[in-house]
């Protein structure tokens, strides 16, 4: 009985058929790694916006009425706003609990916080004393990368928005009654939030 094997022909028919279902292959597995890492990058990115919008509406709906005394003595309002520093936006707020007073030293529940711009990233710190003997924070946390310009806006008592607080002429102002964050982030534009704060 003759035997029939592969012709040369039909090999070659093979292994080509083969190669494009294995290039056709990588490349879904290459378009699936692809995706796979941007949707990472993407949860990623859009949890460093949440946490960053849950610690400023967390600070900012805290706020108090609450000056402080620096650590060269001068006396400081509850919140400011200081263009030329590195603490674009400095602030008393209540409601930082302290677990542990009853073995460590007592503190304030009241915490002096600041955001501000170092290079493309939105800092926050914190001064472990309300009233610091030391200019430098006790503690900085980057919130968010990207970030290329950080603008505030204050609204007061008059319901006028203002660019910066205390305003420069209105005598005595009081507490605003809102802020406007504008963010520029490099990847998703322009980002607003306003906050009211508490009273």
């Amino acid at each position: 009985m003759r035997q029939r094997g592969f012709t040369l022909i039909e090999m070659l028919v093979a292994m080509f058929l083969l190669a494009i279902l294995g290039t056709a292959g990588f490349q879904m597995l290459f378009q699936i790694t692809a995706t796979r890492d941007r949707i990472d990058a993407q949860s990623a990115r859009l949890s460093e916006l949440q946490r960053t919008f849950y610690w400023l509406a967390e600070d900012i709906t805290q706020i108090a009425d609450r000056p402080i005394r620096s650590a060269v003595d001068l006396e400081l309002p509850p919140l400011q706003l200081n263009l030329e520093g590195e603490n674009v936006f400095e602030f008393t707020r209540a409601g930082w609990s302290n677990p542990a007073a009853e073995v460590s030293p007592t503190r304030s529940n009241l915490q002096r916080v600041a955001y501000g711009l170092d290079d493309d990233k939105l800092i926050r710190q914190y001064w472990y004393h309300l009233d610091p003997i030391n200019e430098e924070p006790t503690r900085r946390r980057q919130m968010l990368s990207g970030v290329e310009s950080m603008d505030l806006r204050f609204l007061d008592r008059d319901g006028e928005w203002q660019t910066s607080w205390p305003p420069a002429d209105i005598e005595d102002p009081g507490m605003p009654l809102g802020i406007e964050f504008n963010l520029e982030l490099e990847d998703y534009g322009e980002i607003k939030r306003v906050f009211a704060l508490p009273g």
